[in-house]
């Protein structure tokens, strides 16, 4: 029940029915504070959590209060009530003082977090304590128990798949996953398998012997190259949204992974390859082996070790983060920090581009805002038509009014036909009646990435 005297903005009761937990008592699983790693097995229809040595379960941290709050067993359900702490408890990141739980629940007491799980679940590997991950940046406890994946499995061969929207930066996790291993001195090859034909990937993976593919990449000096896979050799091989790969390239696949041995297009000599496998995908791999478009042998070959990467708009406490560390590889002088209403604006707004689209806004700002403020406000605007006003700036001439008109223009009919073409540059150039190279040009100055713009 809520106290009456707590502020509304801070303090959330949680009276649904009940969550059933039908096992023999549950598990807390220290995940922060001195007692972390620690599991502790409760079977007591009752107990309480504090300093204090009275205590059922006795966490030594200062802003844990002698007597913080109780668990208590009620049917099939647990719940959790706050004894007047100091500091408050939490349930799931919300301030709670009378809360049901439910099995996975982050609880909070204090600065102290505790996983609240049945006693017959697997043992989870902790959250990282760092706050990021080579590249990778994020405080937030969902992004540090992907770095306590990583961080495990990073000193390994182990393949590993990456699931995830658009812009959440599963490209730079595995970047940063291929430095942090024995690998980091051996080559990092790419293959966005979203943007190339068929027969360009085929020939992208397994190299060619024969004549080149059109619209492949020129070989000087021959006909014959090394696929990625075989350049890899020694190193890594990221395979960028791979649940784009035809279904003949599927099974092509699974057999150099089985075989470490790759023949290229038009060969018949096998050369032996080395390589450690990355992979990545927007859409749910699974999704794609149940209907049929991805095979189920492949996945499980791909996804030995899975983690799922979460969009911007559900950690939300990393936004302030990573606008600082995006804004000091900046110039120095080209940025200012956000202010309160402008920093609500930025936590508060969802995202759809994710940690890219963030990105490109802090860059943006710091040539569009007048005062290097970084803003959705100044970055966010699009053209405006019809009978709706126009803002025009009275510091700026005819001239500089008309070419900003232009660059608002643009930008609004870049993202326009990107969205008809569903993302895809070289049917958009062709509706466009555009070089393809050209609209990528444009594509780069305004920080427009395809991929937003994909059908999932």
């Amino acid at each position: 029940m809520a106290d009456p005297k707590a502020h509304p903005a801070e303090v959330t009761s949680v009276q649904p029915d009940a969550y059933p937990l039908r096992h023999n008592g549950y598990r807390l699983l220290v995940l922060t504070g001195e007692l972390r790693g620690r599991e502790i097995d409760v079977l007591s229809e009752a107990i309480t959590v504090g300093k204090s040595r009275s205590c059922d379960v006795v966490l030594p941290d200062d802003s844990v209060s002698r007597v913080h709050a109780e668990i208590r067993r009620e049917g099939d359900a647990y719940r959790l009530r706050d004894r007047g702490s100091t500091n408050g408890s939490y349930v799931g990141g919300a301030r709670v003082t009378d809360a049901y739980l439910k099995p996975g629940d982050v609880l909070g007491v204090g600065k102290v977090q505790l996983r609240f799980m049945p006693r017959d679940a697997r043992t989870e590997l902790l959250p990282s304590e760092a706050d990021r991950f080579g590249e990778v940046i994020g405080k937030s406890l969902a992004m540090r128990k992907i770095f306590g994946v990583l961080e495990r499995v990073a000193p390994t061969d182990v393949t590993v798949m990456l699931e995830g929207e658009t812009g959440t930066g599963k490209d730079v996790i595995a970047r940063s996953v291929h430095l942090a291993s024995p690998r980091r001195d051996g080559p990092y090859v790419v293959v966005d398998c979203g943007a190339l034909t068929a027969e360009q990937l085929e020939v992208e993976l397994f190299g060619s012997e024969g004549p080149p593919v059109p619209g492949g990449t020129p070989v000087p000096g021959g006909t014959s190259r090394g696929g990625a896979l075989e350049l890899g050799t020694g190193g890594t091989v990221f395979l960028d949204e791979v649940g784009e790969l035809p279904r003949d390239l599927q099974s092509k696949l699974l057999r150099v992974l089985e075989t470490n041995r790759v023949r290229r297009v038009g060969g018949t000599a096998e050369v032996e390859i080395d390589i450690r496998l990355l992979a990545a995908n927007h859409r749910e791999l699974k999704v794609l082996v149940e209907e049929g478009d991805f095979r189920e042998d492949l996945y499980f070959r791909l996804a030995v070790v899975s983690a799922v990467v979460p969009p911007l708009r559900d950690r939300r406490d990393d936004i302030p983060v990573l606008i600082e560390y995006f804004s000091r590889r900046l110039p120095p002088g080209m940025w200012k920090a956000p202010g309160p209403e402008a920093m609500a604006r930025l936590v508060g707004y969802d995202w759809p581009g994710n940690v890219r689209e963030l990105r490109n806004v802090v860059e943006r700002s710091a040539y569009l805002s007048p005062d290097g403020v970084i803003d959705l406000v100044t970055t966010g605007r699009r053209v405006q038509s019809g009978s709706e006003a126009v803002d025009f700036d009275p510091t700026l001439t005819f001239r500089e009014q008309k070419e900003r008109a232009v660059e608002l223009f643009e930008e609004a009919y870049l993202q326009w036909l990107l969205q008809r073409a569903e993302g895809n540059i070289s049917r958009a150039a062709r509706e466009a009646d555009m070089d393809r190279k050209y609209l990528h040009k444009l594509l780069r100055r305004y920080g427009i990435d395809a991929k937003l713009f994909a059908r999932r």
